[in-house]
């Protein structure tokens, strides 16, 4: 066959091999529509009105961006303002949005792949068994069950942005290195652009630069000198600077610290108790990877914290950690092998700023999602290795055998995402002694009307930990037995909660509505007050005092309360319906039909198809 036959012939794989990758891709996540919202998307999408977009304008997106409720995420924030008005805030098209950027994250990954893979070949072109090799290593990659929290956690697009824009600019890189005039300045732009994306997506991805750096000295240098200019040692110093600058501002107590590491007071785990847990809790990732079944896999997961330096938990697994870095830094110190290296040393990298200091969770599957590339890249090197026919077979095979497994798996986890109860109750086999688990399953069985589970999970949240999140399971089991009817005995608990816990907000605040319903609206508005001054960003307390002081006919004040509710949450339907009536009734008829569509959309029915009198 001709040059330019074999390059016809090469794109036609190419494009079956995307085409293929799409549809197992997308065979392996049907039915994810049916999923539903969870945990940290109603901070960031379902409670915050900046996303909420109901016409498509450049105000819109920009509001969007502004109003990020992570500040330094706005470009998730401008994509969840088009899904809310694509769905009107359904969750259906955030599900199908991050479904396709995951495809689209799968042909970055395949890209990657076979533009490194390509480099340690000594033609520098890609042949039918390269393309396969790659093909197979991120299809295995896309399957992954680890990613589902990713996919069909609407909020975790923040990480399928953070991975797909790195996994661009560090390919973009790689073309522009090997192009010239035009196309290099395109391809140095389309990586550039990317850099600045990742790091608007999610702060993981500010390690991009460092596997930019790792790509120049080990993909493109993959067989020749390593170290050519004085400005090259300047390059590989760099990492290190930043690494011993970032010390010495924690030893320090420095801005650096004081501002990324401030939130350990919110957490049971001190800075030294996470960095002697985080090997293993890697090790436990990397054991879901390798051996993935669906039942290994949750939302929470319970582990032990490592307290002391002394313990082989800790020894164990830094032992195997450092061993892999080591193999990674031999190959990539040596010409031929550096490929290896780079995707060796992939991991740990795009590890280092959510599994050491910071203080995130202790674990949670996403975080697999841009490192488990590293895997993948070995694969494809070992795909593309010369081997006997009988050896080539028996790896193609055991290559298909993973990849129809993590798909079957894939899809056997996907329904544990379909509700909150679902979710909750697959986390309490994984993680049994979670207080925020159980806490937030009682309410869910509350919402679904089964009072005497949500009273048994309440319970045995308060059983593990009471005073968790400032008595939120103690003061939610007063939410409960209230429901239930038993309203002296929820009566019992708020008091005691606002004995036990003076800064919880919700012990006035029930209290308060308790009081509201009895008539007595004079205590009940001092209830409201001291929640407010406790929490003023809680709406409810806002809605609570607005209605409690439109009952004792104080109407502008209530009308000022009613509208600071609205202001702090989009979901106060109590606030809007008030608002429509006090607004109709001072003849404020444009706001008054907003608040009352606010209201039915919030599910207050007799405001809906409601017309007002005209003059």
């Amino acid at each position: 066959m001709t040059g330019r036959e074999l390059r016809l012939q090469g794109q036609l794989i190419l494009l079956a091999a995307g085409i293929v990758l799409t549809a197992t891709i997308l065979f392996a996540y049907r039915g994810i529509g049916l999923n539903s919202f969870h945990f940290d998307d109603w901070s960031n999408i379902v409670d915050n009105a900046s996303v909420q977009m109901t016409q498509f304008s450049l105000k819109g997106l920009l509001d969007a961006a502004r109003g990020s409720f992570l500040p330094h995420r706005p470009i998730p924030s401008i994509s969840f303002a088009i899904d809310w008005w694509r769905g009107n805030g359904t969750p259906a098209p955030f599900l199908f949005t991050n479904l396709a950027l995951h495809v689209f994250a799968g042909w970055a990954v395949l890209a990657l792949l076979l533009q490194a893979v390509n480099l340690g070949r000594e033609s520098g072109r890609a042949d039918v068994r390269t393309i396969l090799a790659a093909s197979i290593a991120a299809a295995w990659w896309a399957l992954q069950p680890i990613h589902v929290q990713a996919v069909s956690y609407a909020v975790q697009r923040m990480t399928e942005f953070a991975a797909l824009f790195a996994l661009i600019c560090v390919w973009a890189y790689l073309r522009a290195r090997l192009a010239r005039d035009t196309a290099r300045t395109a391809w140095g732009a389309l990586s550039f652009t990317s850099l600045i994306l990742a790091a608007l997506s999610k702060e993981n991805a500010w390690i991009t630069p460092a596997l930019v750096l790792m790509a120049e000295f080990l993909v493109l240098r993959h067989n020749e000198t390593l170290i050519r200019t004085n400005a090259d040692r300047l390059l590989l110093a760099l990492p290190g600077l930043a690494v011993l600058v970032a010390l010495v501002d924690i030893a320090l107590d420095g801005p650096l610290s004081r501002w990324g590491l401030s939130g350990y007071g919110n957490h049971a785990f001190t800075l030294g108790e996470r960095l002697l847990t985080q090997p293993k809790v890697v090790l436990f990732h990397v054991s879901q990877i390798l051996w993935p079944l669906p039942g290994r896999f949750s939302l929470e997961h319970d582990v032990e914290i490592i307290r002391s330096a002394t313990s082989w938990q800790f020894w164990l697994p830094l032992l195997v950690i450092l061993g892999w870095c080591s193999a990674g830094v031999r190959y990539a110190l040596l010409p031929g092998s550096r490929i290896a290296g780079f995707f060796m040393l992939w991991i740990p990298v795009t590890l280092l700023i959510e599994s050491s200091v910071i203080p995130l969770e202790m674990i949670f599957e996403h975080r697999m999602y841009l490192p488990s590339v590293g895997f993948a890249g070995l694969i494809a090197l070992a795909g593309t290795r010369r081997s006997s026919p009988s050896l080539s077979v028996a790896t193609c095979a055991l290559a298909t055998v993973a990849i129809l497994f993590a798909m079957w798996s894939t899809h056997e986890r996907l329904p544990q995402w379909r509700t909150a109860i679902s979710l909750l109750e697959n986390s309490t086999r994984h993680a049994p002694e979670s207080v925020r688990v159980w806490n937030q399953l009682g309410r869910e069985y509350l919402g679904g009307r089964r009072p005497d589970l949500a009273l048994a999970a309440i319970d045995r949240a308060n059983a593990i930990d009471s005073k968790w999140g400032n008595g939120y399971p103690f003061v939610n089991r007063g939410v409960i037995l209230e429901a239930m009817g038993r309203t002296e005995e929820a009566r019992a608990v708020y008091e005691e909660t606002i004995r036990r816990f003076p800064k919880q907000v919700l012990g006035y605040n029930n209290r308060g509505l308790l009081r509201l319903r009895s008539g007595h609206l004079e205590s009940a508005i001092q209830d409201f007050d001291r929640a407010i001054a406790i929490d003023p960003k809680y709406a409810q307390c806002w809605t609570n005092r607005g209605t409690a002081r439109f009952l004792r006919g104080d109407i502008d004040a209530a009308m000022a309360d009613f509208e600071k509710a609205t202001e702090l949450s989009p979901r106060e339907a109590v606030a809007f319906d008030y608002l429509g009536r006090i607004y109709e009734a001072r003849g404020r008829a444009a706001d008054a039909a907003a608040a009352r569509d606010r209201a039915c959309r919030l599910g207050v029915v007799r405001n809906c198809g409601r017309k007002l009198p005209t003059k």
